[in-house]
């Protein structure tokens, strides 16, 4: 009976003990280890008297399992719902209108002092040899240029020599000795017999340094006349009536001037008699020759012609 009262306790004990360490792995609150310490002297000195009252009525345990009341349910919070957020509208970047940018004036360059500069000594330059010579007649009234590398040769000219006639003729030759121009001056008892022909005027200009005592201006022509089916040519100073084309007399360079009769022309070579030969192959042969130094040289020099 005692040692069924021992196992009794013991058990007793072992549970109250094994209760305690339960509450204590339950609760790490200080007010439940509390509780469980006030507790464990309870159940002691329940076990301590549980003999007595083992003996007299049946056991009926003394202490019970205290029980963990739940945590307090916390009011549910209202959260309330952020709206969504609207982005602003992005206004466009307009860029800032940009002034061009004007250069500052540039500061003028500072005056220098003058420089007293040297007078140059001016050079004078060689002298030119004149391209032209020129040729007065004897009595002074008719005068010419001519290239300088040509020459002038004088003789006795056409008609009576009385005074106050003094006829001259000069002929102008080039570098070779060829002569290429004639013309006469103080002619008297001259004159011109002419043949129907039929005349092509090539070149013409008048000449202003001469006048025939009737006021004409004479003119430089040069011509081509067809004579019995044969061209001749004449290159000459004239009256202007010599310059009509198509079928007339045959031409006549004679002037009449102050001091007499003036007889002119180039020399070309042609033979009118007794065996025709005409100055040039054909006309186009004669236009070609216009084009020469030598058709220039010869009408500078009829166009100088002069009468004082």
């Amino acid at each position: 009976m005692t040692s069924n009262r021992f196992g009794l306790y013991g058990a007793v004990t072992m549970a109250g003990l094994t209760i305690s360490l339960i509450l204590t792995g339950c609760g790490p609150q200080p007010a439940e280890n509390a509780a469980a310490e006030s507790a464990a002297p309870s159940l002691t000195a329940a076990a301590k008297s549980a003999p007595t009252a083992l003996a007299t009525a049946t056991p009926t345990p003394t202490a019970s399992a205290t029980t963990v009341a739940p945590a307090p349910k916390l009011p549910a919070q209202q959260v309330a719902l952020a709206a969504p957020v609207q982005p602003a509208p992005v206004q466009p970047v307009r860029p800032a209108p940009v002034q061009p940018v004007r250069p500052a004036p540039a500061a003028p360059a500072p005056e220098l002092p003058a420089q007293q500069v040297a007078p140059v000594e001016p050079v004078q330059p060689a002298p030119v040899q004149p391209t032209l010579k020129s040729f007065t007649f004897p009595d002074g009234h008719i005068s010419f240029s001519y290239p300088a590398s040509w020459s002038v040769r004088t003789q006795r000219g056409p008609g009576l020599e009385v005074p106050p006639w003094q006829p001259v003729d000069a002929i102008v030759s080039d570098q070779t000795g060829t002569d290429l121009f004639s013309v006469s001056s103080g002619a008297n008892g001259i004159g011109c017999v002419g043949a129907p022909t039929n005349r092509t005027v090539l070149d013409s200009a008048a000449v202003p340094g001469m006048r025939e005592v009737d006021g004409t201006t004479p003119m430089f022509g040069f011509i081509v006349e067809n004579i019995g089916g044969e061209d001749w040519y004449k290159m000459a100073v004239m009256n202007p009536r010599n310059l009509e084309e198509g079928a007339v007399g045959q031409s006549c360079t004679l002037l009449v001037m102050g001091n007499g009769g003036v007889a002119n022309g180039v020399i070309f070579d042609q033979t009118f008699w007794p065996s025709p030969q005409s100055a040039f192959p054909s006309r186009q042969a004669a236009e070609a020759w216009m084009a020469t130094e030598q058709y220039a040289q010869l009408k500078a020099l009829i166009m100088s012609l002069n009468y004082s």
